[in-house]
Parts: C-alpha cells; structure tokens; sequence
C-alpha cells in the first residue's frame, strides 16, 4: 500500500481511571498519528468525556450503556459502520469488551483488517475459565479470532501463554512503550512533600495502579505490615497511588486497621501528571505485588525514573531482574516479604545501581519511537495480500 494508513483504535477503557491499557492508547495515539491519520472510537462517561478528548482529539466517545460490565457504548457500533469504511486498520484494544467485537462485527463485514491487543486477558488460566467467559469464547470469541488479522501481544511470555490457551490467530509481539519525557525526572521531592506532609522524612515504597485484589495490593499490605517490626523498614513509608476499583479501598483499609499499619501506609488516590512525577521523585523503591500483567505500564515509569523495584513472577517481566534492575519473586505475602527485605536492606549505592540498570533498559528496550515503528511496521503487515496457498 502507498500512502498514508488510515487507523481507527476501538476500545471500552480510554480514562486514565481505568488503568494500564487506557496509557497506552494514549501513549500509541500521541506517537503515532505524526505518522499515521489516527481516529479513536470507545467508550467514556459523560464525566469523563471532556478529559479523554483533551488527551485524544477528535475521538468519539459515547456513553456507557447496558450491560455496563460489557463496556457497551451507545451509538459505538453505528459510529463503526460511519467510519470504518474511511479507515485502512482497525486496531481493538483488550478482548472480552463490546467494543472489541464490534469492531470485529464492522471491520470483518467491510473486510478491512483487524488486530486485537488483549493487554495480558489470556496471561493465566484463571482469567478465562470462568462459565460465562468460556461460554462467550465458545459463542463469540472463537470466530473473531480465526477471522482476526492479528493478536498483538506485549511479550514473549504473553505469546507463549496465548498458544497455551489454543489461540488459532498469528501472533505479534511489540511491547509497551515511554515517551521521552517520561526519562528526564522533571519532578521536585520538596513538591511532594509540599503536598502530602505526613510523607516528610520518610523513604517511600511506592505502589502505583489499580486498588484491586487482582493487583496484590492486599497481600502487599500484610507483607508490610510484617514488615514494619524489622529495622530495615524503621524510617520507609507505603503508599499506594491509584484509582479504588470497585470499591476495594475500603478493604483495604479495613486490613490496615487489623494489622495496625494505619500510619505507615498512606492511600493518596488518582495521582497523574506534574504530581506523579513529583511522587516518583521522592520515592526511594517501586512495588508491583500483581498476580497477572501483560506488560506494566506503571512498571516501565518506574524504571524510566531509576527506581529500584520488588515485583512478582506474575508481572512476567523476568528481563528486569536478569538486567540487574530488580527483585522478581513469587507472587504472594511470603515472596513479596523477601523481596521487599531485601531491597530495604540495600544501601543507598545498591539501590541507585540497581534502579540505573533499570533505566538503562527501558531506554534501550521500551521507547515509543521503537514502539510506533513497529506498530506501524505491523498495520503495513496487515494490508498485504494474503499469501495464496501452493
């Protein structure tokens, strides 16, 4: 194909609120409509609308509308039909969502080719084996994916799961990406102080992502709290920034009443932004506790900023720790305490190597100039003719 591929990026979660795979769509768009004509269509509150158009212009977005749970848009799929037929590569973000098929339903019917990123929904058994999702495979799901151009997949590892889980379309990895700003420590620790006192003083162990029990955050907060008797965790400080996913905060703060942790842990909620990289400057250490990611978005910040980091065997990040820039352990209270004793108990000279070995691979590796060449290299891929059979 000669000139310029036309996109349209479908998804149900667009709001900075809805975690990892809302950033890298607005990370993918901001790169690579310099090179491509980039349309995104998808689902946003009316709350939300006028925010996620300021971070994707010209995007259309419609309302949530039942069965919400389904991130079903009002007036999405007759929006697909009024736009696709303009567009050379619908790109779906996530798998089980409306949205995705949708945007199957259209692009299959104006035969435009398809790729589906399921942002790490096929990483472990357990995340597709309950009734109504192996039903909906069953159903709906199969047929996408014998009939989908692509499955664009974060890593070798989620490329890998996906052929445990008998995925019959072709497989493509690109990872996540950063932006160059996201390597050039623009935030201020004396800022952030500013903002949260209680903070002052202290080393911070920071958590960013989704309060959810899916994310480890409970088994986090027991590890600490064991924690918090030893020497090594005399003068840190947790805290855990992110937006309350159905309501789990408040589980959690009800652990930290039980385990007696209130002060040592701090809940600042949604932090984005000048105050995020105000938050990254004053942490001494990152935690990502998850029992599954595809490729953490809030992982890579941490690395871009030289933070050191514990994280678990459930990220299936396994090259930070081969490159020096972090501690893999097992997902559950027992490895995180490990984990978490051993970076407590580095030296301030263990701890900024560590974190510059994770810098230093992040920049090689995770760049969204790496990122778009190969996203745009894969939409080219999917406008050839297919190869007819011997």
């Amino acid at each position: 194909m000669t000139g310029t591929i036309r996109l349209a990026i479908v998804s149900g979660l667009l709001h900075h609120t809805q975690g990892g795979p809302a950033t890298v769509i607005h990370r993918q768009f901001r790169s690579l409509r310099s090179v491509l004509e980039v349309t995104v269509l998808g689902v946003a509150s009316p709350q939300q609308q006028e925010e996620v158009r300021q971070l994707l212009p010209g995007s259309q977005l419609f309302a949530p509308a039942w069965p919400k749970r389904w991130f079903r848009g009002a007036g999405l799929t007759a929006a697909l039909w009024r736009t696709l037929p303009d567009c050379d590569v619908v790109h779906a973000h996530m798998l089980w969502d409306h949205p995705v098929w949708a945007a199957w339903r259209v692009a299959r019917a104006l035969r435009k080719p398809l790729i589906i990123t399921p942002h790490g929904s096929l990483m472990e058994p357990w995340r597709y084996q309950s009734w109504h999702k192996r039903l909906y495979r069953l159903l709906l799901l199969e047929r996408m994916l014998r009939s989908t151009a692509f499955l664009h997949v974060l890593s070798q590892q989620e490329a890998e799961a996906c052929r445990r889980a008998a995925v019959p379309t072709p497989i493509r990895v690109v990872p996540n990406g950063l932006e160059a700003e996201a390597f050039q420590h623009p935030g201020s620790a004396e800022a952030a102080v500013l903002r949260w006192p209680r903070l002052a003083g202290k080393r911070i162990l920071l958590y960013l992502g989704r309060l959810w029990e899916e994310k480890g955050v409970g088994d986090l907060q027991t590890a600490w709290a064991n924690l918090c008797h030893s020497e090594c965790a005399a003068d840190w400080h947790l805290v855990l920034a992110g937006p309350d996913y159905r309501g789990y905060q408040q589980h959690l703060l009800r652990q930290q009443a039980l385990l007696g942790i209130q002060e040592r842990v701090s809940l600042p909620g949604v932090v984005t932004g000048r105050a995020l990289a105000d938050l990254f400057a004053l942490a001494s250490g990152f935690v990502l506790p998850s029992h599954s990611e595809g490729l953490s978005s809030a992982l890579l910040e941490a690395m871009a900023v030289g933070l050191p980091a514990v994280y678990t065997q459930g990220c299936h990040f396994p090259l930070l720790a081969h490159h020096a820039g972090g501690i893999e352990v097992p997902c559950g209270t027992l490895g995180l305490q490990a984990g978490l004793c051993r970076l407590l108990q580095m030296d301030d000279s263990g701890r900024r190597h560590m974190g510059h070995q994770a810098k230093q691979l992040a920049q090689r590796d995770f760049t969204m100039e790496r990122v778009s060449a190969a996203l745009c290299a894969l939409y080219r891929e999917a406008l050839q003719p297919p190869v007819a059979a011997p």
